[in-house]
């Protein structure tokens, strides 16, 4: 959007400049400059003088709310055809997936070069974005636990034992990460091909940004969805979207390790499934790995992304790819590596075949129909 070109999240914090506030807008030096210069050449009378001016603060003043927050939550709905209230829903998300490229020293791959090998791969693995950041802050905090059952309606959670030197309070362990880290995002428009390949009808948002409400459509096809449980076959679309991402996920951290030469819990996935963006980072909890996805992505990232191309089998095929093509030999990672305890996955959305849920997909992303 023009609103937001070279603006960062300082621009929209609490310490905004003036510029973001809501105070009416002055005319500059420069445009009563220009006034003045055209009152002095005889072209405005006094009276027109005054209506020019008045003209140029309304002007100023509709460009001051065209870039404030309200006026971009307003042209964002308008543009993607998108309710105001799920993009509410979806901002911590979108900031997520934002922040790290302010902050986080990122390093791009360039998809354009076709000289350059992991680019091209990048394309047909149907990737449009992908970043290495060097300081990719995570933060975990845990309370309690729950035993057996894990959804909120049906576990009970058990906070951790009350401190006695702390007035009895419940103590909440926090760690922090902040390692180098590989962000990976799909195409999106590829992404809805390979809906439409597979007889969905995607529902895109009626927006005045056709390209906009398409990229869109995905936040509001994840609003609501449960991802910490089995999306079920008659949420078809938004278990292919997110069994994708979180497949892809889990086979890139698997085939990472191997070649960084570390054990596969040493790395872990963090999915934001509205950008259709998924990260994998060092968590330092297995050993050192300082500088392994750096090393990745400057020496060996080609051969990485074509590994991750060739994990169509199992070792317990055909019985794993007749029954989901999901098991713990191919898809599934360490509880400490995934967050979405290992749902939603299955090899079928990715190189076609059977998924426990949807049946026979008959397209994976990954087929070569799609590029």
């Amino acid at each position: 959007m023009p609103e937001v070109a070279n603006q960062t999240l300082t621009n929209y914090g609490p310490n905004a400049p003036e510029s973001q506030s809501t105070l009416s807008p002055g005319l500059s030096g420069a445009d009563l400059d220009e006034l003045m210069r055209h009152q002095a050449c005889g072209e405005l009378t006094p009276d027109e003088f005054v209506r020019e001016m008045q003209n140029l603060r309304e002007q100023r003043q509709q460009e001051q709310h065209a870039s404030s927050p309200i006026g971009i939550v307003q042209s964002l709905s308008q543009r993607t055809g998108v309710p105001w209230p799920i993009w509410q829903h979806a901002g911590q998300e979108m900031l997520e997936a934002i922040m790290p490229m302010e902050t986080g020293r990122p390093t791009e791959l360039d998809l354009g070069n076709p000289s350059e090998p992991s680019a091209q791969i990048a394309q047909q693995m149907g990737l449009s974005r992908m970043v290495l950041v060097s300081d990719y802050p995570i933060i975990t905090a845990t309370y309690g636990f729950s035993r057996a059952e894990y959804r909120p309606n049906q576990c009970r959670l058990n906070p951790f034992p009350a401190h006695p030197d702390h007035g009895g309070k419940f103590p909440i362990f926090v760690d922090q990460v902040q390692a180098d880290a590989l962000l990976l995002s799909l195409n999106p428009y590829r992404v809805i091909a390979w809906l439409e390949q597979n007889g969905c009808q995607p529902a895109i948002p009626v927006g005045t940004d056709q390209n906009l409400a398409r990229r869109a459509y995905f936040i509001q096809l994840l609003s609501d969805t449960p991802l910490r449980e089995t999306i079920p076959a008659d949420c078809r679309e938004a278990r292919m979207v997110f069994g994708l991402l979180h497949t892809l996920s889990h086979l890139s951290v698997r085939q990472a390790a191997l070649l960084c030469g570390l054990d596969r819990t040493s790395l872990s996935e963090y999915l934001l499934p509205r950008a259709l963006t998924f990260a994998l980072y060092c968590n330092h909890r297995f050993g050192a790995t300082i500088g392994a996805l750096t090393a990745l992505f400057e020496q060996s990232l080609a051969e990485w992304l074509n590994a991750v191309k060739e994990t169509r089998r199992c070792v317990y095929d055909p019985v794993c790819r007749d029954r989901s093509s999901n098991c713990h030999a191919c898809t599934h990672l360490a509880e400490t590596s995934c967050r979405f305890f290992n749902l939603n996955l299955s090899r079928a959305f990715l190189f076609g075949g059977r998924d426990a849920e949807l049946g026979d997909i008959s397209v994976g992303y990954l087929d070569p129909s799609l590029r």
